[in-house]
């Protein structure tokens, strides 16, 4: 009896774990190579291979691998939603870029990503740079 709680709370933890990988389950998503450095948040990642996916009002970002490096929560952007594969945007100020939006086909609206602090001050004190990137398709 002394351990129900503690098995309780494993249970729960499975549980919303095993929910966050259905989320991305069939997600539809895109692939892309990303030639610079950039910042999510308040992290920064490499140039590299990675895929994004898009499942209502979050979005996940993973290496190649399949690690996820971010989750987060996005708003709706109207637009044009790419008929097939998709695109990023990125802020980039000087030497320092932003993923910004996500634009996945499949989808009923791109993605705004939130802003950082760093991100809101540069985008206040400088001339900014958009820099779109087309990704395939890609699914889980």
């Amino acid at each position: 009896m002394k351990h129900l709680p503690n098995i309780a709370t494993f249970l729960l933890m499975v549980a919303s774990m095993m929910t966050l990988a259905q989320g991305q389950a069939g997600a539809p998503g895109i692939k892309l190579t990303v030639p610079f450095s950039f910042v999510i948040g308040r992290s920064a990642f490499s140039a590299g291979d990675y895929l994004i996916y898009s499942v209502k009002d979050k979005v996940w970002v993973q290496e190649a691998s399949g690690r996820n490096i971010a989750v987060l929560f996005s708003e709706p952007l109207d637009g044009e939603v790419p008929q097939q594969d998709g695109k990023v945007i990125f802020d980039c100020y000087s030497e320092e870029c932003f993923l910004s939006q996500v634009w996945i086909a499949g989808q009923d609206s791109g993605r705004t990503l939130p802003r950082s602090k760093r991100h809101v001050h540069l985008a206040s004190t400088g001339v900014s740079q958009q820099f779109a990137l087309l990704g395939r398709k890609a699914r889980r």
